[in-house]
This record gives C-alpha cells, sequence and structure tokens, in this order.
C-alpha cells in the first residue's frame, strides 16, 4: 500500500509542476472535427440551432467562460453523460470525442493532432487570450490558509488561484491530493454562508491549510467565496 500510494503521489506532483496543455495548442484533427460536425447535424442541432431551441448556446463567450480553466475531459464527460437529449449516453467515446472536437472548431481553435481518450485530461480548455483568472459565479475550489481578518471575518488567506470544480459540496480523493500537494499563494478571500455548514468549526481548524469549495465572487478589494465546503489538509499552513 505504501508504495502504491508513493508512485501515485510522485506522479501527481509532476503533473502538478507540468505545464498543461491548453486547447491552443492543435489538439483535436480536421478530420475529426469534420465527423462531429456530421453527428452534430443529425443529433444535436435540434435542440442548440434554429428558432426555437432547447440547447445552451455552444460557441462564443458564453459558452468559453462556462468551461474555460477547466480540462477538457469535463466538458467530454458532460457530454457524454448529457448528450443526445433523447438518448443520453448512446453514442460511444470515439463518437463524442468527434462532437468535443466540432465544437472546438465551432469556436475558432486551431486543428493539429488527434484528440484521444489519453490527451482529454491534459488539455485545459481556455480563452483565446490565453489562460484567465476564473470569472465571478464560478464554482471553485480554492487552497490556502484559514484565518480571521477584520471583526473576526473568517478568511482564507496566502490563497492560490482559484481552480474549477464540478461539485461544490464534495471532494474527490484526486482533488484533496492535489490541493494537499499545491503551493499556497499570495490572494485572499473572505469566506462567507458558513453558518450554513453545520459541521464548520473555526477554531479547531484556525491556522490550518485547507481546502475550501464554493461559488467566486468578484470584487476590487473584496473578492469572496460563498462556501460549500471545507476540508482540512494539513495541521499547519507553512512551506507548501
Amino acid at each position: 500500500m505504501t508504495s502504491r500510494w508513493t508512485a501515485a503521489s510522485a506522479a501527481l506532483l509532476v503533473s502538478i509542476a507540468a505545464p498543461a496543455a491548453t486547447v491552443l495548442d492543435g489538439v483535436y484533427s480536421d478530420a475529426q472535427a469534420g465527423r462531429g460536425a456530421a453527428l452534430y447535424q443529425a443529433r444535436c442541432a435540434g435542440c442548440h440551432d434554429g428558432a426555437d431551441v432547447d440547447g445552451p448556446p455552444l460557441t462564443g463567450d458564453p459558452f468559453i467562460d462556462r468551461w474555460r480553466e477547466d480540462s477538457l475531459a469535463s466538458l467530454f464527460d458532460f457530454i457524454r453523460t448529457n448528450m443526445p437529449q433523447d438518448a443520453p449516453g448512446k453514442l460511444d467515446d470515439a463518437a463524442y470525442r468527434d462532437l468535443l472536437a466540432y465544437l472546438l472548431q465551432a469556436n475558432k481553435y486551431s486543428s493539429g493532432k488527434e484528440l484521444t481518450p489519453e490527451s482529454l485530461p491534459a488539455i485545459d480548455l481556455v480563452g483565446h487570450s490565453g489562460p484567465q483568472p476564473l470569472p465571478t459565479n464560478a464554482v471553485i475550489r480554492a487552497t490556502g490558509c484559514l484565518s480571521q481578518g477584520a471583526n473576526n471575518a473568517w478568511m482564507l488567506a496566502n490563497a492560490a488561484e482559484p481552480k474549477r470544480t464540478r461539485a461544490a459540496d464534495h471532494s474527490t480523493p484526486e482533488e484533496l491530493a492535489s490541493s494537499a500537494a499545491a503551493s499556497l499563494g499570495s490572494q485572499s478571500f473572505k469566506l462567507q454562508n458558513l453558518e450554513d455548514l453545520p459541521a464548520f468549526h473555526g477554531d479547531a481548524l484556525k491556522g490550518h491549510k485547507v481546502l475550501v469549495k464554493g461559488v467566486l465572487i468578484r470584487q476590487t478589494g473584496n473578492d469572496r467565496i460563498n462556501v460549500g465546503l471545507i476540508e482540512n489538509l494539513a495541521s499547519a499552513c507553512g512551506g507548501k
């Protein structure tokens, strides 16, 4: 057990240190996008195009803002789980990768090499100007030190840049491991709605390295997190 955990931890630390590829690097092929376009017209256009549509827009800033600063694996899993609306999950994985390639092409990202199952978790979806801080109302996870500021308000201090998450009320083992291994930063966030967390005991966690999940509220000089979950990562907040 110890050796397996050590190997997994080493692999995780390598992945954290390595710069992620992004959709700006040409991560799908023209052939994939062509197959995806045909699938889209046959299975998806009825809900997403035309005058009477049920589906959300799949191109432009609203779509990119919803998914940026997250891996393509998250978008792929969402499409595979929810689409097409009349038969979710009924296509094979290759077809869903083709649809994802078409979405990248439709959003004017350049083509390149083939999109593969192995590459999905290693590629981040970013805007055309490159990686940017997450927008307000994004569901995020952030790592930092639990502290108290003015008027004894609970704060996440020495926080790293928040990361996108798709679940604000629980954490996966991978999220906990990567958050525990991640370095701290220089940001600070006021923590809100802690009274809605019956298991929160601030005095017991004060000074600890913690993982906070919730909704990010951006405001100049007053960034906040509407908290859905706090988890202890380490009893001290020095070093990493």
